[in-house]
This record gives C-alpha cells, structure tokens and sequence, in this order.
C-alpha cells in the first residue's frame, strides 16, 4: 500500500455519529426565516475534546415548518451552529419539544474567514414549558447565578478578598433547594466549585477533596465537566514539581508505564478509585501530547494501555476520541478523509491521491498572499508533478 503524506492540513473533526432505529426525542416548530434551510443539532461525546457527534437533522420546509427526530437515554446537552448564534438546550429521552428559533442571522464574509469567530450562545426557548423542567430550571439558575460568578470575577482581577462568598452562594441557592431533578442538583452543586476554585486558586486540593474524591463521575454533566476540566487542567506538570509528583517523569518518559503512573498518582492522596484517577490520565495525555513536557511515545503507550485495560466504557470511548485527535495528523498514521467537489464539480476524495505527497494549500481568492502564492506551487509542482500534488481549497 501506498503512502499518503500531509505536509499541512487544516481540518474540521466532525466526530463518530451512530444510527439508531428508535429515536426517542422529537424537535418541531416553526421558523419561517429558517425556510428551505438545514438545521443539524449535536451534542458532546465527550467534555474533554468536545468532539461534536451529529445527532439530527432536517431541512425546514418552505413555510418554515420542521421536525427533527434523535435518539438520547439521558438528560444532554445540545446544541446547533445558526449562523452568528450557537443555540442550545438541554433534552430529555422520550419528550417532544415545541423550540423557537432565533431569526436567521448569517454569519458576515469577514466573519466566515475569521478563525477565532466567536458565536453567541443563546438558549432556545420551548413552547408552553413546564416550570418544573431542566430547560426553565437551569435558565432560572444561571440568571441568578452569573452576576455573582462576575462578581467574583472581579473580584479574582483586583486580588479582593472573598468574605461573601458563602452568603452568596446560599442567597443563589435558597429558591432552587427544593429540586428534585438529579441532574439539575449535581448541575448547580458544581457550579459552586467554580466559584470556590475561583476563590481557592491556591487550594485546588480543597476543591478536589470537595467536588471530586469518593463522588461519582458524572461524564455528562456540563458543570461537572467544567470543574474538572479547570482543576486538573495541567495536571501532570503541576503534580511533577511536587516532591511526591517528580517520578512522574520516569514513569511516562522512561518507563512508558500506565501502572507506575496511576500508583505514582494515587501517592498524591487526591484519588480515591479508578474512575477518577483514569479520567485525569486522558486529561493529562491530551493536555501534554503537542507540549515538550513530557515523552510522546511515552504519553502514546500509556494511552494504549488504558485503552486496553480501563473497565469503565465510557473511560474507554474518551481515550479512543483523544487517541484519533493526538495521531490524525502524525506521521505513519492515515490523515482524516475528506472529499469536495473541484471547479468542475468532479468529486475528489483525499484517497484519490495515495502513494503521492498531498499539498494542501487552503486560501482565499480575496487575499493578494494567497494569490501570490500560486505561481511559487505552480513552479514547486512542475518540478515534482511526478510525486507531488497540490490540492488549492
């Protein structure tokens, strides 16, 4: 078999999608700006990557009626790119939901070309909602919640002291005490570990002890995944400098080995089961993978191993995600396969090309550099033609 070079490649990972015969959850409304348009909503498979995974879509009619059908078995969070807006909601198995769209707002020329674009996040609204449901719950709580987080933000900036912080979180907490929804209690429960670790930015031990020893693993609560993702951010090289942490370096440059690793972490006492310890090792591996901190080869067999050998599938799933995200692009790996449709409407496929060098030059006929750059790939290509391909996107 041929081989198959990217010498530079910039792509979108749309994420592993499964098909499903029984869809359980049903999106309808009507959107008369949306007409004839297709609307896609995702979700997260996982909070570490967030590697969108498609999960319905459907093309609004020309009155601007649509229904979307999914498949969820639990309460998750979802969302859809609406030009400016990245909107949002959180859906429950075996329920039909009236939404409200907003009106459709493309995204400007400049906006398209613009990589660090930011989207408005906006929830959308449901039809005659129930004020008992996680949607209007969560919508009430964050209202109440996000003036005191900015407070507290500020706070943080100006090195102020944090004396009110548990007034405030009682004043947020008092008309939500009573919930009985599970995941609507654990979602606020975490929400107050940001603030804590927001306060505590030299004691996130305190907050690990707090939010995450000898408590479940909630793999798909929003605001568990946040707070963990903050405080084990970097983990490796700030446990590394501790005198406890320094044989980690060994255990993944020279060694190369995922029981020494856990064993060296568990000598840290933050960790209480397997779960926890494992999550932390995929954050860690992700975080480090493309930073000179640590060995890659090493990072790489540990990941291996913990993909061969974790008990928990959801554990196994995030290390598989973060497995194909750290080698997509590494030599003696297959790069992602892509097709498009060329000037002529030909549809060629990156496979097209196998046992030749791939160029791909990914440009904008509006900028003078992208154009200049023609004739230096023109001369390149000439020389080369014989092994090389350049491919202009």
């Amino acid at each position: 078999m041929g081989r198959l070079c990217i010498f530079l490649c910039i792509c979108i990972f749309p994420g592993i999608f499964s098909i499903s015969l029984s869809q359980n959850v049903i999106l309808h409304g009507n959107a008369p700006s949306y007409a004839n348009s297709e609307i896609v909503f995702n979700k997260y498979s996982d909070w570490i990557t967030k590697t969108e995974e498609e999960i319905g879509r459907c093309i609004v009619d020309d009155k601007g009626d649509f229904k979307i059908f999914m498949n969820l078995d639990r309460i998750t969070f979802v969302f859809s790119h609406m030009g400016i807006y990245k909107a949002f909601l959180y859906l429950e198995p075996d329920k039909t939901y009236e939404i409200v769209l907003p009106e459709k707002t493309d995204k400007a020329p400049e906006d398209e070309l613009n990589p660090y674009f930011a989207e408005s996040r906006i929830q959308l609204g449901i039809v005659n909602v129930n004020t008992g449901e996680p949607n209007f719950v969560i919508r009430m709580f964050n209202d109440a919640y996000n003036p005191y987080y900015n407070k507290h933000i500020i706070n943080f900036i100006n090195k102020d002291d944090f004396s009110e912080l548990d007034e405030d979180i009682e004043r947020i907490e008092k008309p939500f005490s009573n919930s009985d929804i599970s995941f609507f209690n654990n979602y606020r429960k975490y929400r107050y570990g940001l603030l804590k670790h927001l306060s505590y930015q030299q004691k996130a031990r305190s907050v690990s002890d707090e939010y995450f020893r000898d408590k479940p693993v909630l793999f798909f609560n929003p605001a568990y995944m946040e707070l963990f993702n903050q405080v084990y951010d970097k983990y490796f090289v700030f446990f590394g400098r501790t005198k406890k942490g320094g044989k980690i370096y060994d255990d993944i440059n020279r060694l190369k080995s995922f029981s020494e690793l856990k064993n060296t972490l568990y000598k840290d006492g933050v960790f209480s089961n397997d779960t926890i310890i494992e999550l932390v090792i995929i954050k860690g591996i992700y975080d480090e993978f493309y930073d000179d901190n640590f060995s890659r080869s090493g990072l790489f067999n540990i990941l291996d191993t913990l993909i061969a050998n974790t008990k928990i599938k959801q554990l196994r799933l995030i290390a598989e995600t973060v497995k194909s995200k750290i080698t997509r692009l590494l030599s003696g790996y297959f790069p992602p396969e892509f097709e498009l449709y060329d000037s002529d409407s030909n549809l060629v496929k990156l496979s097209d090309f196998r046992g030749k060098y791939v160029y791909l030059n990914f440009c904008t006929s509006q900028s003078y550099v992208c154009l200049s750059e023609f004739e230096v790939l023109k001369g390149i290509y000439d020389r080369h033609k014989d092994k090389l391909e350049i491919v202009t996107i």
